[in-house]
């Protein structure tokens, strides 16, 4: 089945010029904003934890702002529906520019807390996902996806983006299920399945992509590095637009977890010959390539059978806490679902890993303020990588 993934160049934040190229991006997917009329519309932003704009560690404020405007304008009731890693939405607004542009656009905030169970008999890894309760009541869901790299899954975008659909620490458990990369991301597509087909009165779904400023490195969080893309990508198919995006970047679509797994569910398109790119060509971006995170390495390892630990110590990457930058906030030990991390001890300046416990999820990376979390490569990594 085709689907349309419209490719738009911008190069600013700048709202006017923000609401114009969502705009031109919604006619190039052929939805006609008078659809938003009367609709109740969950606007569902990347907001991993509180972080300044620049960052690129979420959807850029304004992003959101050009979305909830065009919504409004049109007669849609725009919901705002999120739930950060490990903070409160409350906090999260509080503490960036989300929470202004909520006062000043009127925008209602859910209760992300609520939750009902979605069911999706064709899942692989569940068929039973207990997501926010907000998004029953949508008639529109409007996925605002930031483009960055990432530890575990390679990449982060659309599909990736519904993972926060499921509320707080809830989500950091799943990894403890689901380890490694491949099964994780077959559990991404149970959900992405539930989100388009598991609702009793299907919902549109529409993909609004900010990769005007996305992310490289080790995304997706603090220790990633802002990197422009200058563009915005829109289609109603997230593993579509998953595919345009990470094409354009420079990073290879094969290692996209949500990719691959998204063409053989075929839920959308099932190939790259099935997306149909419109508006402005690749080409004519000039993106420079994004650098990859190395945090993928292997990372099925963690579910071999009869391999030790201390082997997949020695081959995978660890995360580390760095003396120089930790300030013993303890936000890592907080989020770890393996409960891999421990106090501070004696005369030690940052927590302790137990590397044996560690399921490489990598979400201590995530959610450290300061940074202060890096990979230490396995010390065979360089005979398996000849």
């Amino acid at each position: 089945m085709n689907a349309t993934v419209s490719v738009l160049k911008c190069d600013t934040y700048a709202p006017d010029v923000l609401e114009a190229r969502l705009y031109e991006s919604l006619a190039n997917i052929g939805f006609d904003p008078e659809g938003f009329s009367g609709k109740n519309v969950v606007v569902k932003p990347n907001l991993l934890i509180p972080a300044a704009a620049d960052r690129a560690i979420t959807t850029h404020p304004e992003f959101f702002r050009a979305a909830v405007r065009i919504i409004k304008k049109y007669g849609g009731r725009p919901v705002l529906v999120e739930s950060p890693s490990i903070h409160s939405l409350e906090k999260t607004l509080k503490k960036t520019d989300f929470g202004k542009i909520v006062e000043d656009e009127g925008v209602e905030v859910a209760d992300v807390k609520e939750t009902r169970t979605l069911v999706f008999e064709d899942g692989v890894k569940f068929k039973n996902i207990d997501i926010s309760a907000a998004y029953f009541d949508a008639d529109i869901i409007v996925n605002l996806p930031k483009f960055k790299t990432h530890g575990l899954t390679y990449m982060t975008a659309a599909v990736k983006n519904l993972f926060g659909t499921i509320p707080g620490l809830a989500k950091s458990r799943m990894h403890v299920k689901l380890p490694g990369a491949d099964e994780f991301c077959e559990f991404l597509m149970d959900l992405y399945g539930g989100i388009t087909q598991g609702f009793e009165k299907p919902k549109t779904v529409i993909h609004l992509m900010d990769a005007v400023l996305a992310m490289e490195g080790e995304g997706p969080g603090t220790s990633g590095t802002p990197k422009p893309m200058n563009a915005i990508f829109a289609s109603f198919d997230a593993v579509a637009i998953d595919w345009a995006a990470t094409t354009a970047s420079g990073l290879d679509p094969k290692k996209a977890y949500t990719v691959v797994k998204g063409f053989e569910r075929g839920y959308g398109v099932a190939s790259p010959s099935e997306v149909i790119l419109v508006g402005a060509p690749i080409s004519s971006l000039g993106i420079k390539p994004l650098a990859p995170s190395r945090g993928t390495f292997m990372s099925n390892m963690v579910r071999w059978p009869f391999t030790s630990k201390r082997f997949k110590n020695l081959v995978l990457d660890r995360p580390m806490p760095g003396e120089g930058k930790c300030t013993l906030c303890y936000q890592c030990m907080k989020i770890c679902p393996a409960q891999a991390i421990s106090q501070a001890s004696g005369v030690k300046k940052t927590p302790s890993y137990d590397h044996d416990k560690c399921i490489r999820c990598y979400c201590c990376m995530e959610v450290c303020p300061e940074a202060a979390i890096s990979k230490k490569h396995g010390a065979l990594q360089w005979l398996i990588r000849l």
